[in-house]
């Protein structure tokens, strides 16, 4: 699976994309980019679900061209959202639709819901001058990236690869009260049950207990449910958002933080250019959030893409097309782990095989100790034509946070490509005990 050149033609303009760095370079040394086999960012170019595209061929009403008159969304998505989120996460038993939470439309990217989720924060915040604070994993997606953009400290706590990254709730909840003691501004607890990069599901009674220490602290909770329906068959992903709000029942409303849950559609059905998904959350943290932050930057945008999703989610192919999808991604996991072991040699705990979501994480060998400059992901590809992913993403722009001591691998595109790339990285000698500077 190749980078089509037309997405990263940008003229002189700058660009912060590492990625489009990595590759411009591997240009001028020859490689072309047709040749590189990109497994970097969680993209394929390719394999968008063709009912999808073929609802969105459709057109759509008249009135999906123009202004949608309501912060939440295309009505049409919003109301199969509304049903879709409570059926799939159990809440017919745990909370009331319209009283305890509702669901509104995504548009424009999670990211730019968190952005201003944290935003939200700050100005209900009874201590406005107080410096807020967040508490995410590490390893983990960018969170750092969007909150400290509105000045908040970042506090983690690490997964242990020996404990298959399973969160250790006592060690959450050292750094939740070490984040209280910080501060008296707003405080955010991330939770990310299907966990990206690693897959791991996380345990019911890590998540419960991680926000009953959330709570005890006067904490919001941000729940990033971005790879929720991306599971192996036989797999139940665990619902933080369930958990939540079972959580938050048994408080006085007055006692109930701020809370929301974002949801990606774009990862399940390969559209991530769309940027729509679902935000679940109280209706008054809807209704300040879209209905008098988001107004200040952007009306809803998107619509007939909102209408296609909508279309396409009705229907039986969609529901046909992700349970197909996730038969494939457990295929493809099993048969990458042979592939570890036999082709490149690595040792078992040398790599983890989460059941959720579209990436496995592998520790760069161990002879590769960091005597060079150059980052493993850019030797890898100079070698190999193989661009593997960062295993701590960061902002674009921004140096790595963390060490860099493993790399993610995108098992989204197909099965042959994903041999094709671990068997160029053998021959060009990235095996785990190494061999010879061959490059490929």
């Amino acid at each position: 699976m190749s980078v089509p050149a037309s997405v990263i033609e940008d003229g002189d303009l700058y660009n912060p994309y590492e990625d489009t760095e990595l590759l411009r370079e591997a240009a001028t040394t020859g490689r072309e980019l047709d040749d590189v086999i990109y497994l970097s960012l969680g993209e394929t170019w390719s394999r968008v679900a063709p009912g999808l595209v073929a609802a969105l061929g459709q057109g759509g009403p008249p009135h999906s061209h123009g202004y949608v008159l309501s912060p939440y969304g295309l009505p049409a998505l919003r109301q199969v959202l509304r049903t879709r989120i409570p059926a799939e996460h159990g809440l017919s038993h745990t909370a009331r639709p319209g009283e305890d939470f509702d669901v509104a439309v995504s548009h424009g990217g999670t990211r730019n819901a968190m952005f201003h989720f944290g935003r939200l924060l700050a100005r209900r915040s009874h201590q406005p001058a107080a410096r807020p604070a967040v508490v995410c994993s590490s390893p983990g997606w960018d969170y750092p990236g969007v909150f400290s953009a509105l000045g908040c400290a970042i506090h983690r706590f690490g997964l242990d690869p020996g404990a298959g990254y399973q969160p250790d709730p006592e060690n959450v909840a050292r750094a939740l009260r070490k984040a209280r003691a910080g501060t008296s501004g707003p405080l955010l607890l991330i939770v990310n049950a299907q966990h990206n990069p690693t897959g791991a599901n996380w345990a019911e009674h890590a998540v419960r207990a991680m926000t009953r220490a959330a709570l005890e602290v006067g904490a919001s909770v941000l729940v990033d449910d971005a790879y929720y329906a991306l599971h192996d068959p036989g797999t139940t992903p665990v619902s933080a958002l369930r958990i939540l709000l079972e959580e938050l029942s048994s408080l006085p409303a007055a006692r109930r933080p701020p809370w929301l849950a974002v949801r990606s559609l774009s990862k399940q059905f390969h559209c991530n250019g769309w940027g729509i998904g679902a935000l679940t959350g109280p209706p008054e943290v809807l209704e300040h959030l879209l209905g008098r932050l988001l107004p200040e930057y952007a009306f809803v945008s998107a619509v007939p893409l909102q209408a296609a999703m909508a279309t396409w989610l009705r229907s039986r192919e969609s529901r046909a097309y992700l349970a197909e999808q996730r038969r494939e991604y457990a295929r493809k996991r099993a048969h990458v782990a042979e592939e570890l072991t036999g082709s490149l040699g690595y040792p078992q705990d040398a790599f983890f095989v989460g059941p959720c979501g579209p990436y496995l994480l592998m520790r760069t060998p161990p002879w590769y100790d960091g005597r060079t400059a150059e980052p493993y992901r850019s030797f890898c590809l100079r070698r190999s034509g193989v661009l593997l992913g960062e295993g701590h993403m960061t902002t674009p722009g921004t140096s790595p946070a963390g060490g860099q001591d493993q790399v993610r691998l995108f098992l989204g595109p197909s099965r042959k490509t994903l041999t094709r790339a671990v068997r160029r990285m053998a021959t060009a000698g990235l095996t785990w005990q190494g061999g010879p500077a061959v490059d490929y």
